[in-house]
Order: structure tokens, then sequence, then C-alpha cells
């Protein structure tokens, strides 16, 4: 059937509804059986509306909008990856306003869902960070400037609510080279999938990869000659049946794409991995042990569970610290620092996009490493 101008099918609530704007505002009613019997009530609204002068207030509810018009919008501007991080958070956050007509949404209303927002959790029982709070004010900002494209809003007052605060310097946990060195050797070679843990975790300390990046190697990333793996994409990973690791999907800023240079003794736990890899099947990927992709997690997960296991029989005195596996890349920083590398040769390692990201991070930490190292002389 030929498609009816004005007249949409409403796929959830299985019936038909007409729109049309009528001078500044929009003639709208849902409920119809059939797409016939909406342009006929079309017919008869617009023959009232021009004979009364009628104008009859649009009412377009905010959670509708956002789901029919700022998501597919979004899918098409993001990086996938990006879009299904965004999508689960929006999503979530926004029902907020889902009895709400986002004409009727105020600068108030956004204020008001901003100090919520700060009075809201994560899971670890903290308070949501500055900045993941700034991702959900960005994607309303967005929402209101779809809206006022549209007409369906007046104003974006979004926009005229500020976003928090983000500190310049945020902690830094790492691990030194005695602690990683503790860690490492809980791991036993001998054993299959722990012979990749150590060559995974030790590419992590000793080349500052992002986990991401990490597990998107393959092993034609490699130069065995000149010791030196390339970096041009990161895993996108929801479940074993979907994941991407694309050099289409890029990296997470465009300076993260280079070449990495890694230690001899780093190359020889990839070539040992490798030739143990190779007796149970050719795989691509260099962090496969079963020809199957796995969710970047189970490194969390592995790294937790070695740490219970040390920690649990030793005073609190002689526990190894408890970090996070993106600590790693901090580590690896860390580690040169204390090896008196300057500040230019950290940020090309760690691949940051300005110097300026390296140096909130690290340079504070100068003074102290100076001084360890002045004192060896």
């Amino acid at each position: 059937m030929a498609k009816i101008q004005s007249v949409y099918k409403d796929k959830k609530a299985k019936t038909w509804f007409y729109k049309k704007r009528f001078g500044k505002t929009w003639l709208i009613k849902k409920g119809f059986s059939s797409a016939s019997e909406a342009k006929e009530g079309l017919d008869t609204a617009l023959e009232e509306a021009k004979k009364n002068k009628l104008y009859v207030k649009e009412s377009v509810n905010f959670y509708e909008f956002f789901e029919s018009v700022a998501i597919p919008h979004f899918k098409r501007t993001l990086k996938d990856s990006t879009f299904q991080n965004r999508y689960k958070m929006y999503c979530k956050h926004f029902l907020y306003f889902k009895n709400c007509d986002i004409s009727d949404i105020r600068q108030k209303d956004i204020a008001l869902f901003k100090d919520y927002l700060q009075n809201l959790h994560s899971q670890y029982d903290k308070p949501m960070s500055s900045g993941y709070i700034n991702h959900i004010l960005s994607g309303l900002y967005q929402v209101f400037d779809l809206a006022v494209e549209r007409e369906m809003a007046k104003e974006n007052y979004a926009r005229k609510v500020k976003k928090l605060k983000v500190r310049s310097k945020r902690e830094i946990e790492y691990w030194t080279i005695q602690e990683f060195d503790t860690f490492f050797n809980l791991l036993d070679e001998n054993k299959y999938v722990e012979l990749m843990k150590k060559a995974g975790y030790y590419t992590l300390f000793f080349s500052g990869l992002r986990i991401g990046e990490l597990m998107a190697r393959k092993w034609s990333d490699v130069d065995w000659e000149q010791n030196m793996i390339y970096v041009n994409s990161t895993l996108n990973y929801r479940n074993k049946a979907q994941w991407s690791a694309a050099a289409a999907d890029g990296t997470k800023t465009f300076s993260s794409k280079a070449w990495v240079k890694l230690s001899p003794k780093n190359i020889q736990w990839l070539k040992k991995w490798k030739s143990v890899q190779e007796s149970i099947g050719k795989m691509d990927y260099i962090f496969m042990y079963d020809g199957t992709m796995f969710a970047p997690r189970n490194w969390t997960i592995w790294l937790d569970q070695k740490l219970e296991e040390y920690n649990g029989s030793r005073d609190k005195s002689e526990e190894l610290k408890r970090i996070r596996v993106h600590d790693l890349r901090d580590s690896h920083a860390m580690w040169l620092l204390s090896m008196g590398v300057d500040l230019k040769t950290i940020q090309k390692r760690l691949r940051h996009e300005n110097a300026k990201t390296t140096m909130s991070y690290y340079l504070d930490r100068l003074p102290e490493h100076e001084t360890s190292i002045l004192d060896n002389y």
C-alpha cells in the first residue's frame, strides 16, 4: 500500500496516527485502527482547523522523542562502540523525563535533573563521577538541539545548565616493578591459559597498551625483527558472537594509531605463547586460547582472583595493592619515570594526543623519582 502523507504507524501500540503541522502548531491524534481511518481523521481535523482557525498545542513526550529521533541520530553519528555505551547510559537516566512533554521542560527542570544525578551512586557505592554526569548532560544538550531544530521546543534550556567541573588530575594507582614481579610470578607458565595471561599482563605493563588495544592485536601486527607491534584498532565487545576489532573502527584517538616498541623479553613471552597456541590450532588473534574472542573484563577477573589468593593468607602490611587492569598502563608510565625517562618519550609510548595529558597525570611525580635516581649515584 502506498504511504499516506502525515499518517504513521505506532509499532508498539499497533495502531495508526496522524501528525501534521498547521501554522505554528501541530495536529496530532493517535489510536486509529487503519491508515485510511487516520487519513479521514486528519482531513476532518484540517477542515475544522481552517474553519475555526483552531491551533492545537503540540504534545510530544520527551522519552518518545528521544527513542524515535535522538537514538537513530546517535546511531548514525557515533562510532558503534561509543553508541553502545552512550545508549545504555541515556536510556537509563533519561527515564527521569518519561512523563514530561519536551516543550514543557525548562531550565530549572534540567538543573534539578543535574542535582538528581549528583545524588546517585555507582555500582561501587560511590558518587557518580563528574565526567560521567557530564556525558549524560552532553547527550541531553543534543536531544534538545534536535527538538529545537524540528520546532518541537522553542529553546535549548539544557545548554543553559553548566556541566560540572572535572578535576584536572586523576588519582594515579600503579604497581612498582617489584609489585608487578610479585604478581607475575603467581602465574604458572606450564598451564596453557596461564601462559597466555603471563604474555598478556607482561605486554600491558611493559608496553602501555590499553586492554582493548591488546585484545585487538593479531599476530600479523607483530614485527619480530624490529621488536614492535602495530596498534590500529581496539576491541568493541558485546558478546562472543558480536564483537569487532577491525581497523576501520579506529582507535581511541588519532594518535593512538602507531607502532609500539617492545622489549626483547616481551617478544620472548609472545613467541613462547605463539608456539603453545599453535599446538591447539591456528588463531589470527594473539590473545585467544580457543579460537573465540572473550570479554576484556576477564583480565580484571583473573587479576582479582590472583590478588585474592595471594592476599588471603597475608597480613595487611604484606598484601599486594589492588589495582585495575587499566592501571597497568599507568604502571608502565611510572616505571619509565622511575628510570629517568623524559615526559616527551612517555607521551610517545602512551600515544597521548596532547603533551598536556601526560603532564597533568605524571608531572607532579617527577620530584620523588628525581630523588630516587640521584640517590643511586
